[in-house]
């Protein structure tokens, strides 16, 4: 896990060091650009948002998870000073919780070695908040090609996870198992019916 500078001073140089967030626009009016070049530069700038965006939220719920933490062991034992810190900043239970969350799957996948740190870069948020939902076998996969330099998308995330789930689930029959793995049967129709037969073996 990434090490927080443990003095204002530190923190403060930290801070000024940080890269800002300057992206250089193409001009909507200029029509000497053509038009997949203008598409081009907009869809780059929006994946560098995208990064900042998770970087910045990882970085929020360690932050939260600290605030959370010294409340427990120091506090009134209610967390009423993490719920005014939150309500000073206008955060929701919810939202910090959620941010918590997230800054707990990137510690665990670093500290498991399925993530190099400077691999996030290749997530999209969504695609970084799928991955950690997914099974360790999926996020082993994904992790890998993130480390490969290869960009991440939810949708690749979701569908690898899907794939996963069709051929390794022991409730469907060998046969359509065997179709799954060949490809003659796309595993995106059956990850739902494994989970809806997951969810009915629950029940029962």
């Amino acid at each position: 896990m990434p090490e927080i500078p443990q003095f204002p001073e530190a923190l403060a140089e930290a801070l000024n060091n940080f890269p800002e967030l300057d992206l250089d626009l193409p001009d909507p009016e200029d029509e000497n650009i053509p038009d997949s070049e203008f598409e081009n530069v907009v869809d780059i700038a929006w994946k560098v948002c995208d990064r900042f965006d998770l970087q910045t939220e990882i970085w929020r719920g360690r932050i939260l998870r600290i605030i959370r933490d010294r409340e427990k062991k120091g506090g009134d034992g209610r967390g009423s000073g993490f719920l005014n810190w939150l309500k000073e900043r206008e955060i929701s239970k919810s939202q910090a919780y959620a941010l918590i969350e997230l800054a707990n799957s990137a510690d665990t996948l670093i500290d498991k070695g399925h993530l190099d740190p400077d691999s996030i870069n290749n997530f999209s948020k969504r695609a970084f908040v799928e991955t950690a939902k997914s099974p360790t076998e999926v996020q082993q996969m994904v992790t890998d090609a993130a480390k490969k330099g290869d960009r991440i998308t939810r949708r690749e995330v979701k569908q690898l996870a899907d794939e996963w789930t069709a051929v390794s689930s022991d409730l469907l029959p060998d046969e359509i198992r065997a179709k799954a793995t060949s490809g003659s049967m796309p595993p995106r129709y059956l990850a739902p019916l494994v989970r809806e037969m997951e969810v009915r073996l629950v029940g029962h």
